[in-house]
């Protein structure tokens, strides 16, 4: 499994180039702390002509990968800030702030992970998990630091709509979005969970049943109805996402057995030739913003 390590440079306003003349400016709220947990920044962007405007707020995590390629694994981006702005032009979605947390490095995993899914694997697959990550899952210290240290500094900033988030992340960062809008209904209201893995360590076919079991566990006893919360949730078919789509059809039967309804509630997709990078990602990102952000009519 490949491992995304991130390099963590402080600034605290650097352009990106979106197109040929065109460039996309954001600011950063350099090593934010939590507790328990390591420093990261948190670089927040939202669409030209907004400024002064209450938006809605997309939080997202392994926020050096969305605007800046010299930050980003592989020098790539999701191009999230370009697909919204099209999307706004469009009238597809309203404006949009979003708000990148940046990963911690080295503990990425240990962050993104549930608590409450890593005690349901087989034992020995959660101990091979702590043995190569150097410890237990710190989810419900990140979850905490997102809803009760990021979020309210975000709004003493920012103008933020009132009233709950949603958040979005791709692998880790899918089980981690998921796992915000579980442990804290009160503050997310709606996931987008990218090319989730749900494998969590190991995806290989002698794990499989175990990790099955696990989900299907986790997702009974502490999903719930769904109570006006939205997921989206989708994978591809090439390189890691190949293992997804199994472990996708036992999450998405949970739900169901939870009371949640497609599309109302959440909705499933895949991505023929897609894999599980940033380029990706990038491409079907405007399917998520439109999900979670469509206009009503």
């Amino acid at each position: 499994m490949i491992s995304r390590r991130s390099l963590i440079a402080a600034a605290a306003l650097l352009p990106m180039a979106a197109r040929a003349g065109e460039s996309i400016q954001f600011s950063r709220l350099p090593m934010v702390a939590g507790a328990g947990l390591k420093p990261r920044h948190i670089d927040v962007w939202q669409p030209p002509g907004s400024e002064g405007q209450a938006l809605p707020l997309l939080l997202m995590h392994d926020g050096q990968n969305l605007f800046e390629p010299a930050s980003s694994y592989g020098g790539k981006t999701w191009q999230v800030a370009e697909a919204v702005m099209a999307l706004v032009a469009a009238g597809t979605i309203p404006p949009v702030m979003i708000a990148g947390v940046w990963n911690s490095g080295d503990q990425r995993w240990r962050d993104y992970v549930p608590k409450q899914l890593l005690d349901r694997l087989p034992p020995a697959l959660a101990a091979d998990f702590r043995t190569a990550n150097g410890g237990d899952s710190l989810s419900d210290a990140y979850v905490g630091f997102l809803a009760d240290v990021a979020l309210p500094l975000l709004r003493q900033r920012h103008a933020i709509e009132p009233g709950k988030v949603t958040i979005m992340g791709s692998s880790m960062g899918g089980l981690a979005s998921l796992n915000a809008v579980i442990r804290r209904p009160d503050v997310f209201a709606a996931a987008g969970c990218v090319s989730t893995h749900w494998p969590v360590f190991a995806p290989t076919p002698a794990a499989a049943p175990g990790i099955e079991t696990a989900i299907t566990a986790w997702l009974r006893d502490d999903l719930g109805a769904p109570a006006g919360r939205r997921l989206w949730f989708d994978h591809g078919d090439q390189t890691l996402d190949q293992y997804y789509a199994p472990f996708q059809a036992v999450a998405d039967a949970a739900l169901v057995r939870a009371g949640w309804q497609q599309p109302r509630d959440f909705t499933t997709r895949a991505y023929p030739g897609a894999a599980h990078d940033e380029p990706s990602w990038a491409k079907r990102v405007a399917d998520p913003l439109t999900f979670l952000f469509k206009t009503k009519a």
